[in-house]
């Protein structure tokens, strides 16, 4: 605490000097070597080792009902948490700020990652702060600034497949929205949305559903969608289990994907590529983005804009979409 006295700033920020890591502007660096050679100050070897014991835990909570999307993010943190010598808690928040509140008795924890919806619960983001436990908040529908968040641009990215299916001839094309309440799920459905009104589609009610990403919602919003008297052409799940989902309930009316109906998906997991037909779908680097979330609690990153990461995203084609029979 001298040296940070002396020096001028915090202590955090005298130890990430004397730690040698690279975040730390040359004029602060240098005014806490100058107090260090001034104060005769000598590092404590045992003492470091021992706060080193006690930050080496990164929580994930999350609420999110896709396995297939969790189990890509905890594969994303663990990789990070290996390769650091960090080790991970992945706990499942469905009771809110009553799943978290015991955190704040964690001496060794570095920092939480929240993952949708979890990213946009006031009541946790604001435990978390007045405990002084730094978090980054996974695809934010905004970036306020107070925490460290990673995302992809998840409307501009359905957008682009509306503009996929519209190239291949579809207009009558279903959607299979997410809940209203995930943060994801509201903008992909506007990306949808905007797509449609982009080329000159207008969009019909009775064309979207609303599933829960469960496989067993996309079965049923799709047997919905076919019922209907001028059934769509093409259906655009907004994650890759409901478009398995789609798959299911066209093989058991049996219409063939993708020569009678296009099924298209968004998340490309593992299932995309497993499935047959294999999805066409929109990749979100999901390990990339947790890994980076990882990183930032790594770095002991301050709160702020400059904390702030917008990962690619792209389209990938495979084999269940084609153009609609004339």
């Amino acid at each position: 605490m001298d040296v940070a006295r002396e020096a001028g700033v915090s202590f955090k920020t005298v130890s990430r000097v004397l730690n040698g890591e690279p975040n730390v502007r040359e004029p602060t660096r240098a005014r806490v070597m100058d107090a260090v050679r001034t104060l005769g100050y000598r590092a404590n070897p045992f003492a470091r080792s021992l706060r080193a014991a006690q930050s080496r835990l990164i929580a994930v909570y999350f609420s999110n009902p896709s396995r297939n999307y969790t189990s890509e993010i905890q594969i994303g943190v663990l990789e990070r948490c290996n390769a650091e010598g960090f080790n991970a808690i992945f706990e499942q928040a469905s009771g809110g700020l009553d799943s978290i509140v015991s955190l704040r008795g964690r001496p060794n924890l570095a920092g939480v990652i929240l993952v949708p919806p979890l990213t946009e619960d006031a009541a946790i983001m604001r435990h978390l702060a007045q405990a002084d436990i730094p978090f980054v908040r996974l695809a934010p529908i905004e970036a306020d600034g107070e925490a460290g968040h990673v995302s992809m641009d998840d409307e501009s990215a359905a957008g682009e497949m509306v503009d996929h299916l519209v190239s291949l001839g579809h207009r009558r094309i279903g959607f299979i929205a997410g809940p209203a309440e995930h943060p994801q799920a509201r903008l992909r459905e506007a990306g949808f949305l905007k797509g449609l009104a982009r080329h000159g589609i207008s969009p019909s009610s009775e064309l979207v559903c609303r599933g829960n990403f469960h496989f067993e919602s996309g079965v049923q919003a799709t047997e919905q969608l076919l019922a209907l008297g001028a059934r769509p052409t093409a259906i655009f799940a907004s994650n890759d289990d409901m478009a398995a989902g789609a798959l299911a309930a066209a093989y058991r009316k049996g219409i063939r994907v993708p020569e009678d109906l296009s099924v298209a998906g968004f998340d490309d997991t593992p299932l995309a590529s497993v499935v047959a037909p294999s999805l066409t779908t929109i990749y979100q680097p999901i390990r990339e983005q947790a890994g980076k979330a990882a990183d930032m609690l790594f770095g002991g990153v301050e709160r702020g804009p400059e904390t702030s990461i917008v990962l690619p995203h792209r389209l990938v084609v495979r084999e269940s979409t084609a153009p609609p029979k004339a």
